[in-house]
């Protein structure tokens, strides 16, 4: 079986032993890797601090081994100490606020220990003596790379306080994901801390876990949410139900979209139990498709448009579009405006809006107009494609779960014998999910 292909957000990530080749798939440049958890490391020596010199009041500059030089802002450096008195070492906030720091404090005195340390004393302040702030070579370095950086691009910092460094995300389409199925077994995730463990991992790497042999029952939805986390109650309530009926098939509801884009913040996860269905039985030319409910990677499609199509891609990155919905039963209207692609200050795709319901036409002019209308109409062919499509007949006790805000989920046209099919709901924030995973995965590393 060929590996699975993974393409990070992050960019290429090279591949370990024999599993190094780049190759074209769909358009996007992928690489194959069986060992995604592990992090690339070169063989090359560790660098080292060789020296520490003031360049003026509020700037030092720390040498490195590796001949590279990095320079600090003294506020900054202090503002950074961790050590039990500026840091709680329980909750891990601040003890010591940014603006009751001197603006123009100075370092009194700096020592370097063997190469590894940097041990910085502060001069007194007004409500205490003088304080001592150790800083590492890996932090220091890791850091100077970040504030040297010629490039004009943001470098994203391998620290606890700013970024989960155990989380690594997984791209795919419908050959990857049918390789390998994020799937597992109700019984296992409930009773299993390693299925608990697998269920957080997929969602949190590919956006999207299915849960097989839930008892059909209303309040098991809930079971499942509270063992990841926490339920986030919407104006829909805490939990709500969805019956699709083949005469009300009709419309735009059932296609491909992310729910409530219209939402100042738009819910992180979304699980579905499937409490009643009629699976249509396998025949010799496979199972109809009429029916399934179809599941696509955001993600995967934004990095194909950013590498393909790259001016497609900006437009839809830095085009605002409101999307509205009136909330007919408690006659209130819900706005919001967002770029249908979104991503953070180092780059990375952190957030798909897309809702052809909701999305109201964007403000622009004539010419701008055309240009955003071929590159949305590109991003919504691709993702029709059968190809990028992860879909199946949800069965009665079939549970998914998947981060709302990366994948696109609907459901292919129902036949007209199709039995309705009910489905129970509710929402989670992908921080509680994202969490729970790195708080696990530091307890298996320790």
């Amino acid at each position: 079986m060929q590996v699975c292909r993974r393409l990070l957000l992050s960019g290429l990530r090279r591949g370990h032993g024999d599993a190094q080749q780049v190759f074209r798939c769909g358009g996007v440049r992928t690489i194959t890797s069986d060992l995604a958890e592990m992090d690339d490391e070169e063989n090359v020596p560790k660098p080292a601090i060789k020296d520490v010199q003031a360049v003026n009041e509020s700037t030092l500059c720390v040498s490195f081994t590796d001949n590279t030089k990095s320079h600090f802002n003294s506020l900054w450096l202090r503002d950074s100490c961790t050590c039990p008195a500026c840091v709680h070492p329980v909750t891990r906030q601040k003890l010591v606020s940014s603006v009751k720091i001197d603006p123009n404090i100075q370092p009194l005195t700096w020592t370097v220990k063997d190469g590894e340390t940097l041990e910085v004393r502060w001069p007194k302040s007004t409500q205490g003596p003088q304080h001592a702030s150790t800083y590492s070579c890996d932090w220091l370095y890791d850091f100077g790379k970040l504030f040297e950086s010629k490039d004009g691009n943001a470098k994203e910092v391998l620290d606890l306080f700013y970024t989960n460094t155990k989380s690594t995300t997984i791209l795919w389409h419908r050959d990857e994901i049918d390789e390998n199925p994020p799937e597992l077994e109700y019984q296992t995730f409930m009773e299993d801390r390693s299925g608990l463990k697998q269920m957080v991992k997929n969602i949190v790497k590919y956006g999207i876990s299915v849960l097989h042999g839930v008892p059909p029952h209303e309040e098991e939805l809930q079971k499942v949410a509270g063992r990841m986390g926490y339920i986030r109650e919407t104006g829909m309530g805490r939990v709500f139900d969805a019956t699709c009926q083949p005469d009300a098939h009709r419309g735009s509801r059932f296609l491909q979209h992310t729910e409530l884009p219209d939402r100042e913040s738009a819910p992180g996860v979304k699980l579905l139990l499937c409490l009643s269905s009629d699976v249509p039985k396998q025949t010799l030319t496979g199972t109809p498709d009429k029916g399934k409910t179809f599941f696509v990677d955001g993600f995967y499609i934004a990095q194909w448009m950013k590498y393909n199509h790259p001016e497609y891609f900006r437009l839809l990155v830095s085009t605002p579009v409101t999307f509205s919905y009136y909330d007919s039963r408690r006659g209130v209207w819900l706005r919001d405006t967002f770029p249908i692609i979104r991503t953070n200050d180092y780059g990375k795709i952190k957030k798909i809006h897309y809702s052809t319901f909701s999305m109201r036409p964007p403000l622009l002019s004539p010419s701008d107009a055309t240009k955003f209308y071929e590159a949305y109409g590109t991003f919504t062919k691709r993702m029709e494609e059968e190809s990028c499509q992860y879909a199946f007949h949800m069965a009665p006790g079939d549970l998914v779960a998947f981060n709302n805000r990366r994948i696109l989920h609907g459901m292919k046209e129902l036949d007209s014998q199709q039995k309705d099919i009910i489905l129970r709901g509710c929402y989670m924030d992908m921080d509680e999910i994202a969490s729970l995973y790195e708080k696990m995965r530091r307890d298996d590393d320790a």
